[in-house]
């Protein structure tokens, strides 16, 4: 309430009367946030669900490829049921010769058309998704919400991860598993269970070097079309560039080439030496070697690659 005015004055006023300044913010009743705080160190997770989220949307991105694996599993399965342990194949060697029983074969064999399914993902979803971020933009999003590098990083590598070793290692473990079921004894019961370290090693491996590759790949385009066509050319050119060298010319030359790699370890890992001559005698030792620098060298990319679009600011204007 204002004061009487002083005899020839201006009116008095109390500082609740006073004019307020232009841009005054009033509280409208703030409450302090009292919900659930999870660990800065779970972020990652949450791009890695969303990951595994957005695959299964489509059709074509993930369901596709397992359909593939589903397929060969039950055509994998179908060999081993119908009693194909009577089957024997006289393999010709410079040493007299070797039996090498179907029975034995179809979980080695098989895991080579998990990797096609595999394959097939990448082109879906893999070889596409950091250079899909770029274009759109979506890096805004996620550094606004205080997104480290390493949480992408990782969130991504985690969540395409899971998803090629639903196709590369689940299913050959289910093979796996028939094969010791079908064993004749004990004894070779017994044998047959060397074959899930085996094939956990083994799937392990596939599903980091079609994990991480692409992914890099991916990173060095900011165009999904061109980072498509990268990892295209870099799995079937170079990589059938290098099996026919390493098939003519030298055997060395097949580390650069994905598929013949695996297969080489393949072979090694399940006792399939007579089948080396498709990997051109290429030595296990060196294509582990290969696929290990490749995939680690594939992370330095990606890791490098977000890093650089974090510091720069890369899609905060689109």
């Amino acid at each position: 309430m204002s004061e009487p005015a002083a005899p020839g004055g201006p009116p008095y006023r109390t500082p609740a009367d006073a004019p307020k300044p232009a841009g005054t913010i009033y509280d409208t009743g703030y409450k302090r946030y009292v919900g659930t705080r999870r660990s800065v160190a779970t972020r990652w997770l949450v791009i890695m669900r969303h990951q595994i989220a957005m695959a299964w949307k489509k059709w074509w991105r993930y369901k596709m490829p397992l359909f593939g694996a589903v397929v060969t599993t039950f055509v994998a399965a179908g060999l081993l049921y119908f009693r194909t342990s009577k089957i024997m194949r006289q393999v010709g060697t410079a040493g007299g010769g070797e039996i090498l029983r179907m029975i034995d074969a179809v979980v080695p064999l098989s895991f080579e058309w998990y990797c096609r399914a595999a394959f097939m993902l990448t082109l879906t979803l893999g070889a596409t998704i950091v250079a899909t971020d770029t274009q759109s933009g979506a890096f805004t999003f996620y550094y606004v919400r205080s997104i480290r590098p390493m949480d992408y990083v990782l969130g991504k590598l985690a969540g395409v991860g899971i998803l090629i070793a639903t196709l590369v290692m689940l299913p050959p473990l289910v093979l796996v598993g028939m094969r010791i079921g079908f064993s004749a004894d004990t004894a070779e019961v017994t044998e047959q269970l060397r074959l899930l370290p085996k094939m956990l090693a083994l799937g392990g491996l596939a599903t980091l070097v079609y994990t991480a590759v692409p992914l890099a790949m991916s990173s060095l385009v900011a165009n999904r079309r061109y980072a498509l066509a990268l990892w295209v050319a870099y799995y079937l050119i170079v990589g059938f560039i290098a099996g026919q060298i390493s098939m003519f010319v030298t055997a060395d030359a097949g580390v650069l080439d994905i598929q013949t790699s695996l297969q080489a370890i393949t072979y090694e890992l399940f006792d399939m030496k007579v089948m080396r001559i498709r990997t051109g005698g290429m030595s296990p030792k060196l294509a582990l070697f290969g696929l290990l620098a490749q995939s680690a060298f594939a992370i330095a990319i990606l890791w490098f690659q977000v890093s650089r679009d974090q510091k720069t600011g890369v899609g905060g204007s689109s």
